[in-house]
């Protein structure tokens, strides 16, 4: 089971830079995606359509390279994700080689967004097989740090695009790539250095994986919490990878956008760092049910704003919604799902995430051009009422 210990460990400062290195990353896929793929000539029927392949591609890669690492547990976490950023190097090569609209850069942006969101799926199951052969792993402490990076590439890329081009996004990308490649041979030697030290790999190897449909059938509950995910994702992304369209109507610009992404990774820390504490006072599925509201109510102030600094302000929900659901829901399926399979509910959570990405996407595009601003974000209240609805059902105690 996942331990979210206090203290700070080499391995836990290892597992913070592959953390901080993918935030980094999906920044660039998340808030900035608009930015670009308008900046290069798209309009937001097409960069929703664009974003939203991304998306299948990476539900569907985290999906297979999930089922696939819990089947071949002598494949190295870090071998898949070096094969994931060399694909990603390629892309964004390509990308700043040909940075125009059509058909090749939506297809290099599809790959090059499908192979980033793999990355978070497997990185998470490092997480699990750190933990179960007994390394010194503060995961709540880790995964803030990736909320900290977001926030400093937010501001620096607000800035960057302001003062150069969208083109700017990808040296940075890039640049973070690198970071990424030397952090996942740190945290690989972490791992080989705790599996001499114990058991726990040869009796998982000796447990039988279960195929896809026979995991289903198996935690029919937590199938259900997929659902309940994917629509309040759906309702989530439709903020998130059109938050420039809710910044324009308000007045502002990529700079605002910068500042505002910041502050929101930023509200996300606390309660990152004090996830060690959360799990002795309620079970971790009380605290996901608590999330799924606060998605709600977050979702209806954006949707409300007035002006910026009202936009600004409602950003302090991000910690109760999104920053709770996602520095519990890892212990939490650890929990309730049989180790052999974790690789699997993991990848699956990642998917889910991704699918309600493309569903924000392919509607969101389209709904801000035809009704706009305000309608568009109060059908994602509604969308994300459906989604904590299921989510509820969908969570047990553990």
């Amino acid at each position: 089971m996942i331990r979210l210990k206090k203290r700070i460990s080499a391995v836990t400062l290892h597992y913070m830079l592959i953390t901080a290195g993918f935030w980094m990353a999906f920044c660039f896929v998340s808030t900035n995606a608009a930015v670009f793929l308008q900046g290069i000539g798209y309009s937001n029927v097409q960069l929703g359509l664009i974003m939203a392949l991304g998306n299948v591609g990476g539900a569907l890669l985290s999906t297979l390279l999930g089922d696939f690492l819990d089947r071949h547990p002598r494949i190295r976490h870090a071998q898949v994700l070096s094969v994931l950023t060399v694909l990603q190097a390629v892309m964004l090569v390509l990308l700043r080689i040909h940075p125009h609209s059509g058909w090749l850069s939506g297809a290099v942006y599809t790959v090059y967004c499908s192979a980033l969101m793999a990355v978070n799926a497997v990185n998470l199951d490092l997480c699990v097989r750190l933990e179960h052969v007994g390394a010194d792993l503060n995961f709540g402490l880790a995964r803030s740090m990736g909320s900290l990076a977001f926030m400093v590439i937010s501001v620096l890329l607000g800035f960057l695009v302001e003062r150069f081009s969208h083109l700017v996004l990808i040296w940075a990308s890039l640049a973070v790539l690198v970071f990424q490649f030397f952090s996942t041979l740190l945290v690989h030697r972490d791992l080989r250095e705790a599996e001499t030290r114990s058991a726990a790999e040869s009796i998982r190897e000796r447990e039988p994986s279960a195929s896809l449909p026979r995991f289903i059938r198996e935690n029919r509950t937590f199938s259900i919490l997929l659902l309940g995910v994917i629509l309040l994702f759906t309702a989530h992304n439709t903020d998130g990878n059109f938050m420039i369209n809710e910044i324009r109507a308000l007045g502002g610009g990529t700079v605002e956008m910068g500042w505002i992404a910041a502050f929101q990774a930023l509200v996300e820390v606390p309660v990152m760092v004090l996830a060690s504490r959360l799990g002795k006072k309620h079970p971790y599925a009380w605290y996901l049910r608590a999330s799924f509201l606060f998605f709600v109510l977050k979702l209806l102030a954006y949707a409300l704003a007035p002006n910026l600094p009202f936009f600004f302000a409602a950003r302090l929900l991000q910690a109760p919604s999104y920053a709770l659901y996602i520095v519990l829901v890892v212990p939490y399926a650890d929990q309730v799902i049989p180790h052999k399979d974790s690789a699997k509910a993991q990848g699956l959570l990642v998917s889910a995430t991704n699918l309600g990405a493309v569903l924000a996407s392919l509607a969101g595009g389209a709904m801000f051009d035809a009704l706009g601003v305000r309608p568009t974000m109060l059908a994602a209240v509604a969308i994300a009422a459906l989604g904590a609805a299921v989510g509820f059902m969908g969570t047990k105690k553990a």
